[in-house]
């Protein structure tokens, strides 16, 4: 597993490691608050994501409708076909984000996880996951079977994946208080900071810069 791998397919039904794809924008066009965030990050830590601002106490929703979880499931590379989502399923993957979160966070606390949220991820990974299936150029997967519900799955897969594998003892959470978002540091001097240098570390930079030219010179 590579946690910051850019083109790696989603989490497959064997359970094994993933990233999520590097960025839901079209070219050309200037990110939105409202776009969902992949750089650099693991399936389940991407879906994390889909809740932001958590550390300004209001927090923005992305996955404010239904249709959003269809869209996010469809850029994040778990399906190849729009999936119909109810608002049933909209308010069950609220859920596991919460708990996936929660976990993330736990581990880069080196604290236990909740027992409620580690029953969740498992319901969740209980469930049929799609399966890949080789295009006839060889060169791209395709994913079959199921709905949203097998989305969520390989969400849950990847969650459990990475806390079996080494990769969990090199769980942070971003350095940006607004952010809080948990990633995968496989920095060879295990010293990053941010969960996107694209967007957090960004701001951070730009932070530092205003900063130093507010300082008067001596």
């Amino acid at each position: 597993m590579k946690g910051e791998s850019k083109d790696a397919a989603p989490v497959g039904a064997d359970g094994a490691g993933s990233t999520a794809r590097t960025d839901g924008t079209r070219e050309g066009r200037q990110r939105a608050k409202a776009d969902f965030r992949f750089d650099d990050a693991r399936l389940c830590f991407a879906f994390a994501g889909t809740l932001a601002d958590r550390g300004t106490g209001t927090p923005f929703e992305r996955l404010a409708r239904p249709e959003d979880l269809s869209r996010w499931a469809l850029e994040s590379d778990c399906t190849t076909v729009a999936l119909p989502c109810t608002a049933a399923d909209l308010e069950r993957a609220r859920h596991l984000r919460e708990a996936v979160h929660r976990t993330g966070r736990a581990l880069a606390e080196s604290v236990p996880p909740a027992p409620e949220d580690i029953a969740l991820v498992n319901r969740a990974a209980a469930e049929p996951p799609s399966t890949p299936e080789l295009a006839p150029d060889a060169a791209t997967v395709r994913w079959r079977g199921g709905g949203i519900t097998a989305v969520l799955s390989m969400v849950a897969r990847d969650l459990i994946a990475l806390c079996a594998s080494e990769h969990r003892a090199h769980v942070r959470l971003c350095g940006n208080p607004d952010c809080e978002v948990p990633f995968v540091d496989t920095s060879r001097a295990s010293a990053r900071r941010w969960c996107s240098m694209k967007t957090c570390g960004a701001l951070a930079k730009k932070r530092a810069y205003r900063a130093r030219k507010q300082t008067p010179a001596r």
